[in-house]
């Protein structure tokens, strides 16, 4: 009987070890520093590539991320971006510039800046990326100004934050 239980708490154990190194993080994480000289926001996103692709594919899309000048693929993550990915200023949605993309290893940089950004300001982040993709998906918002720095974790039960930047 002790025999058969050991066996039974290693195999139990085993699996749980086994598991914990299948199961696979689904995470991003936004750099957001404020620019009071220019009077910008300035975004950096951190998604892994093959999270992008999936969430592509699943909307029957085929794209070369590995392209760093595929003007296709740019067109397609700026309507992807600008649908899951909002900033609100006095209620108003604020249109932002995305300045490119960049490939490490496996992790796209997206680069986007917001302009007419003062100190003084509340701003509402709306952060949904691939959260349509994956129920486990935390988006990690790391924010940075002069006197102000906060970190928030995103997921899909909590997708926008207040930020004051003051």
């Amino acid at each position: 009987m002790k025999s058969q239980l050991k066996k039974s708490l290693l195999i139990a154990l085993f699996s749980i070890f086994i598991y914990s190194f299948t199961h696979k993080f689904y995470v991003s994480v936004f750099i957001i520093e404020h620019n009071e000289k220019n009077k910008t926001l300035e975004i950096t996103s951190q998604v892994f590539l093959d999270d992008m692709e999936m969430m592509f594919r699943n909307k029957n899309i085929e794209l070369d991320l590995y392209s760093t000048s595929d003007i296709i693929s740019d067109s397609l993550i700026k309507d992807y971006f600008k649908s899951v990915f909002k900033i609100k200023k006095n209620s108003e949605i604020l249109e932002y510039e995305f300045l490119g993309k960049e490939l490490f290893d496996d992790i796209l940089n997206f680069y986007i800046e917001v302009k007419d950004i003062n100190y003084k300001d509340s701003l509402i982040i709306q952060n949904k990326l691939l959260i349509d993709l994956y129920d486990s998906q935390k988006n990690i918002i790391h924010f940075k100004s002069k006197n102000n720095n906060k970190s928030f974790l995103m997921n899909y039960k909590k997708t926008e934050i207040q930020l004051n930047l003051s």
